[in-house]
């Protein structure tokens, strides 16, 4: 009896422990999603423009993005100024961010070696911006062009890099 009852106990606290075990245990299934976004493109659709220049004693011109123009100096800017327009295209309402030049870049004299330094790069909309929900944006790029004392006569021209990428 004695031993039947011990068995017993045995028996009834093994299975109390198997039952506590198997409670304890328990599972949950998670869930992983990726989204890929569309490559961005970035295309150029007008140019940095900043008019006729007499040189005079020399100066700078500014076209900001935003269109406002000025200038120092003893030069005189006229004619159209504009600042550049670019096109972006990539995923709908997603933010990307505008990088420009961080340092100045060269416009050559056509047909000749002489330079002048454009720097002090600026964008419209600044930084980052949404693309609309058919996935594209548009921003605006200035600068300031540094005219020297009796710059050479002519018609120069020069690139400069400007690149998106999703924020």
């Amino acid at each position: 009896m004695r031993q039947s009852l011990r068995l017993a106990i045995l028996g009834t606290v093994a299975a109390a422990s198997f039952a506590g075990s198997a409670q304890a245990a328990t599972t949950a299934t998670g869930t992983a999603t990726a989204e890929v976004l569309s490559s961005l493109t970035v295309t150029a659709t007008q140019n940095l423009g900043f008019g006729q220049i007499a040189a005079n004693a020399g100066g700078t011109v500014t076209v900001n993005a935003d269109g406002t123009t000025s200038s120092s100096g003893t030069l005189i800017s006229t004619g159209t100024r504009s600042p550049a327009a670019f096109a972006v295209t990539g995923s709908p309402n997603t933010s990307v961010i505008v990088t420009l030049p961080s340092g100045p870049v060269n416009l050559t004299r056509s047909g000749g070696s002489e330079t002048m330094s454009l720097n002090t790069f600026n964008s419209n909309p600044g930084g980052a911006f949404q693309l609309g929900s058919a996935g594209a944006g548009t921003f605006n790029v200035g600068g300031t062009l540094a005219v020297a004392n009796g710059q050479l006569a002519g018609s120069y021209t020069g690139t400069f890099q400007v690149s998106v990428e999703y924020q």
